[in-house]
């Protein structure tokens, strides 16, 4: 464990009294699957989700497919101001897994941590920027140990950028629309072990209209609404795998004025997110 990531994420968690940080999917995942964790993870997987899947599988690292849809800038703050769309992610998942997420609270720093399990100082995006990774990720070690995986997001975003450069495939389109669409053809085709996919259109709004607007709450209840379509395909296609499928956001958001919205800030609307994570054994 690198105790430099630990020690910072760990700062985060302890302002906002949390027990996680969003860098815990990635060892979590890795857990999951039975595949080493990345050399820079500083963070620790959650042991209630990995103890129930050893439950589900009857042996560590039983997991073989899994699905991770990202809304971007969903947080907790969401969950309070609209309670019942947050609660169909949750009965679906079944657990809800409040975290804290790292400073600047921006997109690339945030899924950089995400997808790592490494803390900003350690693996180098520390403001709103693009560079590619040079620390080992996720994708890394999961390419290392013979997983098939797919990244799936809008061209130019953090997620379809920074993550370049891995043995893993990446399908980039101009709208979230169309990356919903091949997300599912993929979920049809059923030869990835892992796909990422991402959706933008909330954070987007948000920045033009305001947090709360109605378009802005349109493109949640889309977020929502793709993320009830995944799940229920998965259990279609993925019948007779041993499964995760999680909700993860990087970070909150807040109103500036009437008008518009922002994040990047140390301050619980930013900073206090949930991941969710559904298990089903094979049947």
């Amino acid at each position: 464990m690198n105790e430099i990531s630990r020690e910072e994420l760990k700062k985060y968690m302890d302002q906002y009294q949390l027990d996680h940080t969003i860098g815990d999917l990635t060892p979590t995942l890795c857990a999951l699957f039975g595949v080493p964790e990345p050399a820079e993870c500083g963070a620790a997987g959650v042991a209630a989700v990995v103890d129930q899947a050893e439950h589900l599988t009857g042996r560590p690292g039983g997991i073989a497919r899994g699905l991770i849809f990202c809304p971007d800038a969903v947080g907790e703050v969401h969950r309070q101001k609209y309670p019942e769309k947050l609660a169909r992610v949750e009965k679906l998942a079944g657990f809800r897994i409040p975290s804290a997420s790292v400073m600047p609270s921006v997109t690339p720093v945030c899924y950089g941590t995400i997808f790592s399990g490494a803390s900003p100082t350690v693996h180098g995006i520390r403001k709103y920027e693009k560079p590619v990774l040079e620390i080992p990720t996720l994708f890394d070690v999961f390419a290392e140990a013979g997983k098939e995986v797919a990244i799936v997001a809008v061209n130019g975003c953090s997620i379809d950028t920074i993550f370049r450069r891995r043995k893993v495939d990446y399908y980039s389109f101009r709208t979230d629309a169309q990356s919903f669409e091949m997300t599912k053809k993929l979920l049809e085709e059923d030869k990835y072990d892992l796909i990422i996919s991402y959706y933008t259109s909330y954070d987007h709004l948000s920045h033009k209209h305001g947090p709360y607007a109605p378009v802005s709450e349109d493109a949640l209840e889309t977020a929502v609404r793709y993320f009830e379509e995944l799940t229920a395909l998965t259990e279609r296609v993925w019948q007779r795998a041993d499964r995760v499928i999680a909700w993860v956001p990087d970070h909150g958001n807040h109103v500036v004025d009437e008008h518009s919205g922002t994040h990047g800030t140390n301050t619980p609307e930013d900073m206090v997110i949930n991941h969710f994570y559904r298990l089903r054994a094979a049947e």
